[in-house]
């Protein structure tokens, strides 16, 4: 039945995952059963996939948390008619099931409106979860087919293309990338339930939400390329410092002012050589100017980066500052008020004669060209983890790794950025001190120091821990891992 509750937030929900599909018999059974107990129609095929579907991520949602809800689409022009992204070719066949559901009373909806189009926030009714509580499947007996390499138009509508050797050897990468990710345990050992509170949202971290892909823009592979996916980007710095893989700790380190070296080296200047040569004569960090109004210097430098960063990712100042004031975290820190356009304008004239030799890139839109060398420079280092069978996962320009192969990090970050940039970068402080152009997390800086010049920094690093207790709930997880991947492990303890 339908419960309309317009008062109702619905923050811990997440879209209908339309790309699941199993052998497993049991729930294949119990969708059969539902189609012929509920549904008075002949025989078809096509309505029983939009059932099983359903089923399944509804099945995947309560296993999590019963308390999960998933959106699904009530306008027939929601779904789309692009093959490339709908393989299963789930449709507006899909609101007639669920409506049958809720009116049989087998799932329970309220709905809601997301950009002024229908919506229903829809979770399993008792009857339904006594189902499930009769069949034996295991979370990973369901499958995912979803494309891996996305394009969208100026619109940011996902289009079709062609594939050619480019798209292959992209997909073959993330085919490889993801299956070690889909084999790799990936979890926080304080969590009971498998999923995280985050800036008042609930974010699930289970089987089906590693997944990772590529994400092109303004209908063109020259354009954008992010890789986009997995839990660990929706949730904070803080958090992800406790993230294991198969129950070993990990690190995350990223480029010190990788935006800013790559808008430099786009005019053709080595950004590391530059030091001294503008007006100022201290020049260590692209984000280090002065704010009125903002005494903290962590949040007078979050401030300026955002600025920065949005100014070289927007075509007009207007834009720029528009875009800021919808980016910029105010539950993090406050200063409502404060960003007026005047306020910013002179933020920004600040930087632009800070940066005066970059001055026509910002507001210019050249934002996407330097993501696209952003995204170079992940895939180069993506691909060699994954040939060498090693997971890594990515938050933007970060890179979160095994403790032990901090080394292998290093020297992959400092090779893909002397290749993207194409030889501009030759500064060799480069190879002697990693704390040139690598940003090590504060967790990390607590346990070495910098002040000596011959440290080894990886050995302090790995010997360093934070590792945590283990809660019954991640435990339990870990050890169906275990049993589900067993050639995996048994072949780690030969």
């Amino acid at each position: 039945m339908y419960i309309i509750n317009p008062t109702r937030k619905h923050s811990y929900s997440r879209p209908l995952n339309i790309f699941l599909d199993t052998h497993n018999s049991e729930i294949k059974e119990l969708a059969n059963t539902i189609f012929k107990k509920y549904f008075n129609a002949e025989e078809n095929v096509i309505i029983k996939k939009h059932l099983e579907v359903l089923i399944l991520d509804l099945y995947i949602a309560w296993n999590t948390d019963p308390k999960l809800e998933i959106v699904i689409h009530m306008s027939p022009n929601s779904y789309t008619k692009v093959r490339r992204y709908n393989q299963l070719n789930i449709n507006e066949i899909m609101i007639d099931v669920v409506t049958l559901l809720i009116n049989h009373e087998l799932i329970i909806g309220h709905e809601g409106l997301e950009n002024n189009k229908k919506i229903t926030y829809v979770c399993a009714s008792l009857t339904l979860e006594n189902y499930f509580k009769k069949i034996k499947v295991s979370v990973f007996d369901i499958n995912q087919y979803q494309e891996l390499i996305i394009l969208k138009d100026n619109a940011k509508k996902d289009i079709d293309y062609e594939d050619n050797s480019k798209t292959k050897d992209i997909r073959k990468v993330l085919e490889q990338y993801n299956e070690i990710l889909r084999k790799t345990f990936i979890d926080i050992p304080f969590l009971e339930k498998s999923y995280l509170e985050y800036k008042g949202k609930k974010y699930n971290v289970n089987q089906h939400s590693k997944l990772v892909r590529k994400i092109f823009s303004n209908g063109s592979f020259d354009k954008g390329g992010k890789f986009y996916g997995g839990w660990w980007q929706r949730i904070g710095e803080k958090q992800r410092e406790k993230i294991l893989m198969d129950d070993r700790e990990t690190i995350e380190i990223d480029y010190k002012s990788l935006h800013p070296v790559l808008a430099y080296a786009k005019k053709g200047i080595d950004f590391w050589k530059r030091t001294n040569t503008t007006k100022y004569s201290y020049f260590n960090d692209s984000y280090d100017v002065s704010i009125s109004g903002i005494k903290d210097k962590e949040d007078s430098r979050a401030v300026v980066k955002l600025l920065f960063l949005t100014a070289l990712n927007t075509n007009s100042e207007k834009e720029c500052f528009n875009k800021f004031r919808d980016q910029w975290d105010y539950e993090l820190h406050s200063y409502k008020g404060l960003f007026s356009d005047i306020f910013l304008q002179e933020l920004l004239d600040t930087i632009r004669d800070r940066h005066y030799q970059i001055d026509d890139l910002f507001c210019s839109g050249i934002g996407l060209d330097l993501q696209k060398l952003d995204n170079e420079i992940i895939e180069y280092i993506v691909s060699d983890f994954t040939e060498r069978n090693l997971p890594i996962l990515c938050n933007n320009d970060s890179f979160i790794i095994w403790k032990e192969q901090l080394d292998l990090l290093v020297n992959n970050m400092h090779t893909a950025i002397k290749w993207v940039i194409g030889g501009i970068v030759e500064n060799s402080q480069i190879q002697t001190n990693q704390f040139n152009i690598l940003a090590f997390k504060d967790d990390i800086l607590r346990n070495i120091d910098k002040s000596i010049p011959d440290q080894n920094y990886s050995d302090s690093i790995i010997k360093s821990s934070i590792s945590s207790d283990r809660c019954v709930g991640y435990i339990e997880r870990w050890n169906n891992h275990k049993i589900y991947f067993y050639e995996k492990y048994d072949h780690f303890k030969q």
